[in-house]
């Protein structure tokens, strides 16, 4: 009996590495909370599955960005999105650079600006205090939000690192909206049973028990519907839901509706409702028999609501309060209220404040004494650190202002409202291309991917917006148009057609 000698010598080889790692980790695993622990299992994991990630990289990529998962065993317990962007990133950058054939698709109109918010954002940053994390020690924070910048504009490359393949769309878009629905596990928190409560390591609780009514607000529940709607609305379009005579479509579309008014967040709903007005307006619909049907059953709804909406839960009132000259129930009005009033707060106080950092932003850096500020405001609302400036209450000093403008303003200053402006006018020129030029298979998706971004730039400025978070959105449906699209679509050129001019006659062949 003969044996493979080089076979024996791989056999060798691995027993000698995976003994001495396994004897290793188990006997780090005897604290495994300890982050030291979670880090280097962390670190061992990834080397075994590192073929995993060099092969499936980009879908990976594609299915955190809307993802709920955090690495909890990394330091700041990071989400998993900025993981993998940065991964997959990097992964395309050393494939570029070893193969020729894998380029990034080239779309200046889009790479410039970024690259000068870029710019824009390290200069910020060096000038107004550094990179601080309080995660790593540091004697300063907001590193997170700078974190939240860099892999917001990673985002738009790493997607356009390859082409999106035409016969994975499907796929895809699967990858691209239905992670999100994985977000309703933080709402069951309380309702899991012991052992399966290791699952919040990796979703955490969303903690929704609001004060004033003692009720649950299904927060996540409420986003895993809208990530539905969209999902629906991205494959079928608004006219595929409702014009293809499926009925369990429309029916779907409005069971989800109804579990968003189980949030109770206002800017949910009029998020919805808005993408739901847009798309009915590009596809066309107006010029249907739909538009009086529509029209009647929002005045049949509304007319319902008058009597009977003080009946619904508080959620429901809370979610529809932004509708004027209904009787809602007193918690509900005032709740909703209070919130408002509290934002108008904010905004009225701080705008006075723009013009000192038009010049050089504000940064996101945070000192101590940024810190002893939002220990003593608490992140109260609704007038409850009334003795405070509100531009100087905890959220509106981290700089999260619920305002669009003053998120983008403060931070960075005029140079950084530029650049983001440049960023969306590319950006609606891309979209508005794909639109009107892409590919008719695509063309659903087109219609959504330009209702959506819309959406998004008119609640970013109007309702509630904030910019590290936002720009994530905007470079994320930017660089999925293009990777579906292959770039820019332009307008196909039809033959000049020379009046007067007769074409020859073809040819006449004679058999042999």
């Amino acid at each position: 009996m003969t044996t493979n000698s080089a076979a024996a010598m791989r056999m060798l080889i691995t027993y000698a590495i995976c003994i001495p790692v396994a004897i290793f980790v188990g006997y780090l695993i005897t604290d495994p909370l300890d982050y030291g622990t979670m880090g280097f299992l962390g670190l061992v994991i990834a080397l075994i599955f590192s073929p995993i990630f060099i092969k499936w990289h980009y879908p990976l990529m594609v299915f955190s960005l809307s993802s709920p998962i955090i690495c909890f065993f990394l330091i700041g317990q990071p989400p998993l999105m900025q993981v993998m962007v940065f991964i997959s990133l990097g992964i395309a950058i050393v494939e570029r650079a070893i193969n020729a054939d894998r380029k990034f698709i080239q779309v200046p109109s889009i790479t410039w600006p970024l690259l000068f918010l870029l710019a824009v954002i390290l200069f910020t940053m060096k000038m107004t205090g550094g990179f601080g994390l309080h995660t790593l020690g540091g004697s300063t924070g907001g590193g997170r939000k700078y974190i939240q910048c860099f892999a917001s504009i990673a985002i738009y490359f790493a997607l356009t690192s390859r082409t999106i393949p035409r016969q994975k769309f499907n796929l895809y878009l699967c990858l691209i909206f239905l992670p999100a629905v994985l977000s309703i596990i933080s709402d069951l928190f309380p309702y899991l049973p012991a052992p399966l409560n290791y699952i919040n390591l990796l979703i955490p609780p969303s903690g929704g028990l609001t004060e004033e009514a003692n009720v649950h607000k299904f927060g996540a529940f409420a986003g895993a519907a809208c990530a539905g709607i969209n999902f629906m609305l991205a494959k079928y379009g608004l006219r595929g839901i409702l014009l293809e005579g499926k009925l369990w479509r429309p029916v779907l579309l409005f069971l989800l509706l109804c579990v968003v008014l189980l949030g109770g967040f206002r800017n949910m709903l009029v998020s919805n409702l808005l993408i739901l007005t847009l798309l009915f307006f590009l596809e066309g619909l107006h010029r249907t028999q739909w538009l009086p049907v529509m029209g009647l059953a929002g005045v049949l709804a509304f007319a319902l609501l008058i009597p009977f909406g003080n009946k619904l839960p508080f959620t429901f009132q809370r979610t529809l309060s932004v509708l004027p000259g209904i009787n809602w129930d007193s918690e509900a009005a005032l709740s909703a209220e209070g919130s408002s009033e509290w934002r108008l707060a904010i905004w009225r106080d701080t705008w006075p404040k723009v013009p000192q950092y038009l010049l050089l932003g504000k940064g996101y850096a945070l000192t101590a004494d940024d810190y002893e500020l939002m220990g003593q405001s608490g992140g109260l609302v609704n007038g409850a650190a009334a003795n405070l400036d509100k531009s100087d209450i905890s959220l509106a000093v981290s700089m999260d202002y619920h305002s669009g403008p003053l998120s983008t303003l403060m931070p960075l200053g005029l140079w950084g409202g530029l650049s983001f402006i440049w960023i969306i006018l590319a950006g609606l020129r891309v979209l508005v291309r794909n639109f009107k030029y892409g590919d008719p298979a695509y063309k659903v998706v087109n219609t959504f991917l330009l209702a959506i971004f819309s959406q998004q730039l008119i609640s970013f400025l109007f309702v509630f917006g904030n910019f590290s978070n936002g720009l994530g959105s905007f470079c994320g449906l930017l660089g999925i148009s293009i990777a579906l699209n292959y770039g820019i679509c332009a307008a196909k050129r039809r033959p000049q057609v020379v009046q007067g001019f007769k074409p020859l006659p073809e040819p006449q062949t004679t058999a042999e």
